[in-house]
């Protein structure tokens, strides 16, 4: 087993096999990099292809490409955007923990071929959730103050917390969904790296991200942990 493969699987088994912790489910991860002036223009298919920032068999079901703002989405669940300001690179059903370095791989590739933009931030983002039975009166319960817990007018909340996490900072914001009889707190998790970064930082906390991932996923998990 490479030390890559033993990394996620230390991550899989902290989001699914801890008997004392929350099943965490995986929704989506995305990388977000912001810069003085993207070019929106560029941003299609064949280029994507043809610089080898996503394999030529990919099939995109969605393209749009303006001077303000392009769009590429794939058949597999990966979107790339672009604005003036924002390139962002998601992938949606992330449930595949072994997959979730994709975007990663992508931005990276992506970052390689422009490397003359002036970039500023990065934020390497993931959603995940946990079932939770009535999951509003769970959040209120576990995060508001006493006299909150008891206020009859409450009917919801949407807890924000921010944790260092190394030379970024983790933003986490948790909300509840209720699907017919489904409950679930959802998380979304932000790791915010400030710039302006250089090439070589965003390459680094890039690479990263199976650590960041594991601590986010051990962050939320206590976060969530009692019933």
């Amino acid at each position: 087993m490479t030390p890559c493969q033993l990394m996620w699987a230390i991550i899989a088994l902290r989001l699914c096999t801890m008997p004392e912790q929350p099943s965490l489910e995986l929704h989506s991860v995305s990388v977000v990099v912001t810069a003085e002036f993207h070019n929106p223009s560029i941003l299609n298919p064949d280029f994507l292809a043809a610089c080898e920032i996503v394999p030529e068999d990919w099939v995109a079901t969605e393209r749009l490409t303006t001077p303000p703002l392009s769009v590429v989405k794939y058949d597999n669940g990966v979107r790339l955007t672009v604005d003036q300001t924002k390139l962002a690179v998601i992938q949606e059903g992330a449930a595949d923990l072994s997959r979730s370095n994709l975007v990663h791989d992508i931005a990276r590739a992506y970052l390689s071929k422009l490397p003359h933009v002036p970039y500023r931030d990065l934020g390497l983002n993931c959603q995940v959730s946990v079932r939770k039975e009535r999951p509003r009166r769970w959040l209120v319960d576990r995060f508001a103050a006493s006299w909150l817990q008891k206020e009859s007018s409450l009917r919801g909340m949407r807890p924000k917390l921010a944790l260092l996490a190394d030379n970024a900072m983790c933003n986490i914001s948790l909300f509840d969904v209720q699907e017919g009889q489904e409950g679930r707190v959802v998380a979304d998790c932000n790791l915010h790296h400030a710039g302006p970064l250089t090439m070589k930082a965003m390459y680094t906390a890039i690479e990263h991200w199976p650590e960041r991932l594991a601590f986010v996923s051990s962050s939320v998990s206590r976060l969530l942990g009692s019933t």
